[in-house]
C-alpha cells in the first residue's frame, strides 16, 4: 500500500474547485460530490498508484507524471517506491503544461 501525500499546490486546486463550483458556478450543493468523487480518485492511489494514465503517452516528451481523469478534472501525480504524491488537480480546460513544468 502506497503513502499517498497531497502537496500544498493540489490542496490549493481542490479549494479553487470547491470555490468556483460554489461561487462562480453558483452551484453550492454541487461542490461537495465533485470534491467527494476528487477525494476518491486520490485516495484509491492507495492500493493502485499505477493506475493512471503516463503523462508521456499523450506528450512526445518524456515525464514521469501520470494522470487520473475525474469528471471534468485530471489529477497529477508522481509515483516513488511507497509514496505517491498529488502535485495538481486540474480541469481539463487548463493548461496543465503551464502549471506542472513552468
Amino acid at each position: 500500500m502506497a503513502n499517498v501525500i497531497v502537496s500544498p499546490a493540489a490542496r490549493r486546486d481542490l479549494i479553487g474547485i470547491r470555490d468556483c463550483i460554489s461561487y462562480e458556478l453558483a452551484n453550492p450543493d454541487a461542490a461537495p460530490s465533485i470534491l467527494k468523487l476528487l477525494r476518491t480518485s486520490i485516495e484509491s492511489l492507495q492500493d493502485m498508484p499505477e493506475r493512471g494514465t503516463p503523462l508521456d503517452a499523450v506528450l512526445s516528451v518524456h515525464t514521469d507524471y501520470r494522470f487520473l481523469v475525474c469528471e471534468n478534472y485530471r489529477v497529477f501525480y508522481l509515483c516513488e517506491a511507497n509514496q505517491v504524491e498529488v502535485v495538481r488537480v486540474l480541469h481539463m480546460l487548463q493548461d496543465y503544461m503551464r502549471a506542472l513544468f513552468i
